[in-house]
């Protein structure tokens, strides 16, 4: 199992329409990439003003190579669209999930 993080940094000029982001762009990401293994979509936003990143998501899939093979197929729409809320480049992090005990 990999998570992708994808992170919107929190710069001096960010611009950042977060209604859009929840209503528009998460339910995108849900149908688009949902056909192809996406198996969860988990959203995160900052408390803290000053934190590094406004928004983080994480988007599961069974391997790296199932994300890459989705993002392949609709990656091209998904990031067309990120200039529709916002006017920072994305960080991606393709992550292992290791469990661990509580």
């Amino acid at each position: 199992m990999i998570d992708v993080m994808v992170a919107y940094p929190n710069t001096d000029t960010l611009s950042f329409d977060d209604a859009y982001y929840i209503e528009k762009h998460s339910p995108l990401v849900n149908s688009l990439l949902g056909e192809h293994g996406l198996r969860y979509l988990r959203v995160h936003r900052r408390i803290d003003p000053q934190a590094p990143y406004h928004l983080v998501a994480h988007l599961g899939f069974e391997s790296a190579q199932r994300f890459e093979s989705a993002f392949a197929e609709v990656g091209d729409q998904l990031l067309a669209d990120i200039a529709n809320f916002t006017n920072v480049d994305p960080v991606l992090q393709v992550n292992e999930v290791v469990d661990t005990p509580a």
